[in-house]
């Protein structure tokens, strides 16, 4: 999330989350299903076909979740959790240096760390140039390197100092909030298509379970039913868990987003609340001020 160095390449962790993840999960959900899943469904398959108990109570589940279709759609799932985490750590590491430069009351922040709080007044120039400097020391320590909240500052009041003019420095400050909003919007993408793949993926054993038991339609005939029954339930089976990892999908994705969008909130809100308010615009001249009507001076 950070605009100043953002995470690119392969061995970074979000690399690492995006390329290697996903081949870790379906090497994990293929070695359970392989050990556990498949095993205990044939088992069921077959204690069902005799007639006798298989005696697990997870039975049913296993034979719902063992086709090639689920097992796809579970890894996937399994990956989607891995960036999901990997985005809520990133919104609450955010949320958490906005809490050292505007702790909330009774609250203390880290002696070292600036409150612009604390700044009474309008902020003048050289002041800015100062604060300016003082948050790029911080940023340099690890629980605010490459932040958004720092950068955002940083920049704000280097512009300031340079020209003076507010609205240059708000343009600037709510310019680089807006890409942040830009960029966690833009790395949803992936969880975006996962929500619309995995349902697809149903779909396909949906097709491919209907068109086993048309093939087998003539075994129904002549009496044996065992094998239209089970093409159908590849069917149903498949849509069915797809459809439930989606739901569940997209309502971690529904809650992401609206954690993101409380810290884009946030940070413009603390942005003009203890900085932007507090500057004022030396381009202005000194007789702008509205005079005072006649009728308030007769008053006088």
């Amino acid at each position: 999330m950070s605009l100043r160095n953002p995470e690119r390449g392969l061995f970074t962790v979000k690399g690492l989350i995006f390329s290697l993840g996903l081949i870790a999960s379906f090497i994990f959900v293929g070695v359970f299903y392989a050990g556990l899943i498949r095993p205990a469904a044939n088992k069921a398959a077959t204690a069902a076909l005799y007639g006798v108990d298989s005696g697990s109570t997870w039975a049913n589940l296993f034979v719902i979740l063992k086709d090639m279709e689920q097992q796809v759609c579970i890894s996937l799932f399994i990956w989607g959790i891995m960036i999901l985490a990997y985005k809520f750590h990133q919104v609450r590491s955010e949320a958490k240096v906005v809490d050292l430069f505007d702790p909330a009351p009774g609250i203390e922040s880290r002696p070292e760390m600036l409150k612009l709080k604390s700044i009474r007044g309008s902020i003048n120039r050289k002041q800015a140039q100062e604060l300016a400097n003082e948050i790029e020391n911080h940023g340099k320590d690890a629980e605010l390197g490459n932040k958004i909240l720092p950068y955002v500052l940083a920049r704000g009041l280097e512009r300031y100092h340079m020209t003076g003019s507010v609205p240059e420095s708000t343009e600037t400050i709510m310019g680089r909030i807006g890409v942040a909003a830009e960029q966690q919007e833009s790395e949803l993408s992936v969880l975006r298509y996962l929500v619309w793949a995995i349902p697809s993926i149903g779909f396909i054993g949906t097709v491919r379970g209907i068109g086993v038991a048309l093939r087998r339609a003539n075994e129904a005939l002549e009496g044996d039913i065992s094998g239209v029954t089970s093409a159908l339930g590849v069917a149903f089976n498949s849509t069915l868990v797809a459809l439930i990892i989606s739901i569940l999908l997209m309502l971690l994705i529904h809650l992401l987003q609206g954690n993101q969008e409380g810290l884009i909130l946030r940070l413009q809100t603390f942005c003009r609340e203890q900085l932007l308010d507090k500057l004022y615009d030396r381009s202005l001249p000194d007789d702008s001020k509205e005079p005072a009507s006649p009728e308030k001076t007769e008053e006088a």
